[in-house]
């Protein structure tokens, strides 16, 4: 693959190996990518208990994320410049909407990591490993990011680094994958390590008077992942995903940090594959849903982005930025971590590992993700298949 090449209408890095074909836009480090399914784990599965789908559709593409359908059209009024490219996982710091200032400085959306260009600084390529490195010099205080992906040969695995340098202070953080669903009600199964509290909004995320609809009850507390409080007095089970059509809703759980590492997965059976990811829950301490489908009726999304899902990782109050993420707020209250404390001396390493798994039609969702040894990790089914894949997840704790 060439370094840069139009991936959906925005020149992007690139990079690949046997298995997979990744795209970073060069405008905000959006990353998507293409999966090979005709290999993906190979020899190593172990399918105890079910059939793992290894093989099954030989030779197709996965693509898990979103691309925002207007990737093709002239940008909107007053667009900020994140929309423009929206797509994937992008880096973002400060995490949130930062639509109030803090300390006399005004962030764009999700930071300039996910608005500005990235600077190319190297790219390897060896028979058994891949990486590409860029970076970004803060325009809005002071440091830099250097950006580091990495693939190896054999692995259905991306492995994402963040070093933030120089940069000084409070601030939250996170990755923000997007994920595209098939649109059937259900047809995707949501999995994420046991976490040690879950909360809806504290209060609605749209506005039903600029064209936006929510139906999740805010200022709740999320017992079980199959009884959220809506406000008609409705539960909704937000373990299967897309539900009802015309509504963006946002809910948080807390990661408990005693685990080295916790996982958030999406099974889509009818399809073949489940995603999943990794992180450190001491560097990003919460797991954030963004559930969309169809609520915004606004430009530019007007009704079009459906059944989509940020499965977003991140240290912060919800999505509402670093001033709120800062300041006095109930998570924070309640002893969780809303903010990564940055020294100008120290640089900070953000980590996440990103992957794809065939499965069988049959798989009825995660169970749990365990490190096996230093170079695979077994995704344990909740119908008893044990899956082992290529995965070095000590990647997380460098």
């Amino acid at each position: 693959m060439n370094i840069i090449r139009t991936y959906y209408g925005q020149p992007s890095y690139t990079l690949g190996n046997n298995l997979v074909d990744v795209y970073i836009s060069v405008q905000g480090g959006h990353l998507t990518a293409d999966f090979k399914a005709s290999n993906a784990g190979g020899s190593n599965a172990n399918t105890e208990g079910g059939n793992s789908g290894y093989g099954k559709k030989a030779g197709r593409t996965i693509s898990p994320f979103f691309v925002a359908p207007w990737w093709k059209e002239a940008p909107y009024q007053n667009e900020d410049e994140i929309i423009k490219v929206l797509r994937g996982d992008f880096f973002c710091l400060p995490f949130g909407g930062n639509d109030e200032q803090y300390n006399g400085r005004k962030y764009p959306v999700h930071g300039e990591t996910a608005n500005r260009d990235w600077d190319f600084v190297s790219k390897k390529t060896t028979d058994e490993e891949n990486e590409i490195v860029l970076s970004m010099d803060l325009e809005i205080g002071k440091g830099s990011v250097e950006k580091s992906i990495k693939l190896y040969k054999g692995e259905p695995i991306i492995y994402s680094s963040h070093r933030v340098s120089g940069f000084t202070g409070k601030a939250p953080i996170g990755h923000h994958p997007i994920l595209k669903f098939p649109e059937t009600e259900g047809s995707g199964i949501i999995d994420i390590s046991p976490p040690a509290a879950g909360f809806t909004t504290p209060v609605p995320i749209e506005d039903p008077a600029l064209g936006g609809y929510s139906r999740i009850k805010p200022g709740e507390e999320i017992k079980d992942f199959d009884s959220v409080p809506c406000t008609d007095g409705s539960m909704i089970d937000i373990s299967r995903y897309p539900t009802s059509f015309g509504f963006e809703d946002i809910v948080i759980y807390i990661n408990d940090p005693s685990r080295d590492f916790v996982y958030s997965a999406v099974s889509f059976p009818s399809k073949g594959y489940l995603y999943f990811q990794l992180k450190n829950p001491k560097v990003l301490a919460e797991t954030l849903l963004w559930m969309s489908n169809g609520g915004r009726h606004y430009a530019p999304w007007n009704s079009r982005v459906r059944a989509v899902l940020g499965l977003e990782e991140i240290s912060g109050f919800y999505h509402y930025g670093i001033k709120a993420s800062l300041s006095d707020n109930f998570l924070m209250n309640r002893g969780y971590k809303t903010y990564t404390e940055f020294t100008e001396n120290k640089p900070t390493n953000v980590s996440l590992i990103m992957g794809v798994v065939p499965v069988g039609d049959d798989f009825k969702g995660v169970k749990d993700i365990v490190k096996k040894n230093s170079s695979t990790v077994t995704v344990i089914g909740k119908g008893g298949e044990q899956i082992d894949v290529p995965c070095r997840v000590d990647f997380l704790a460098g």
